[in-house]
């Protein structure tokens, strides 16, 4: 396994960290099942199929909010695809040199802005914009539509927190789509202009080879959405309705949990409900993340290498 005794040295070095990191996963997992258990125990399977929230007679279902992160990473993440891809295309093909430097450095920079930013600027600007130009015309005139059949109010709503979301997690899927398109050997564009293919016709067939990496950034994309707290909080809405209508004010499993944290200690179950909630995300995205990467770790294995 190893070739000298300073490669047994370096392996041994690292070893210390990476079981550290793995164990803290684990403790986590572990302590945060436990907290859950007690929640679970007392209500069951009606803890998750019910929507209430009433601390003060100890009675809870949060379906609403694992539905509303659902919805809002689902609208996330098409948002984010609509802009990413484009994007990632025009750095990788179009542009050359230092400008291409400034527009990844400007994308990592946008990767890096606190959520905080995007958050106040959804509150502030893209919520009221939406509700006057997206979701009020969207009710007059659809509102036979399940989906566009509520009056929005404030325009804060899971369609909102999607959409903001969405943009905020556009230059991570942005890196993860380039870095796949960029990393397509150079043989697949050689065999393409061999041939007398356009730009056009060979971006098409390297998007095409790139179809299951884009797959993979999609479901890691969903899992990022799926966790985000601040965005969400501000403009989802904050309330425990169910309903089929993207404009009604709803709540994500992070955006309940920053709200009602705080003082969930002053009553038995509610901390514990809490726990559940977020042992039910993270699992969800834990799953997401380990088929992101499968796919993405086969797509490498059989196109890239």
């Amino acid at each position: 396994m190893f070739k000298s005794k300073h490669d047994r040295l370096f392996f041994i070095s690292l070893l210390p960290t990476s079981i550290t990191i793995i164990g803290l996963l684990i403790l986590f997992l572990i302590i945060l099942v436990f907290h859950a258990s007690t929640s679970i125990g007392v209500f069951g399977l009606k803890l998750f199929i019910e929507s209430i929230w009433n601390p003060e007679n100890e009675m809870y279902g949060i379906l609403p909010p694992i539905i509303g992160t659902f919805i809002a990473s689902g609208i996330a993440v098409a948002v984010s695809l609509f802009f990413s891809i484009p994007l990632s295309v025009f750095t990788v093909e179009f542009i050359r040199g230092r400008t291409r430097e400034l527009v990844s450095s400007l994308i990592e920079l946008m990767s890096g802005i606190p959520t905080v930013i995007y958050a106040i600027w959804s509150l502030n600007t893209l919520a009221p914009y939406l509700k006057t130009y997206v979701m009020e015309p969207l009710y007059e005139y659809l509102s036979f539509i399940p989906l566009f059949s509520c009056k929005p109010v404030t325009g804060l709503s899971v369609f909102t927190a999607g959409i903001a979301i969405g943009i905020a997690i556009t230059p991570y899927m942005a890196m993860l789509i380039a870095e796949s398109y960029r990393s397509i050997p150079i043989v697949y564009r050689e065999g393409c202009l061999s041939i007398g293919a356009t730009r056009y016709e060979t971006t098409k067939i390297l998007l095409s080879l790139s179809k299951p990496a884009i797959v993979a950034s999609t479901v890691l994309g969903f899992a990022r959405a799926a966790g985000e707290t601040t965005i969400a909080a501000v403009t989802v809405g904050n309330s425990m309705s169910l309903s089929w209508c993207l404009f009604a004010p709803s709540y994500t499993v992070p955006a309940i949990i920053a709200s009602q944290y705080a003082n969930a200690g002053l009553y038995v179950y509610a901390e514990s409900v809490l726990h559940a909630s977020a042992m039910v995300i993270l699992i969800a995205t834990l799953i997401l993340s380990f088929i992101g990467l499968k796919i993405l770790d086969e797509w490498r294995r059989r196109v890239v290498v």
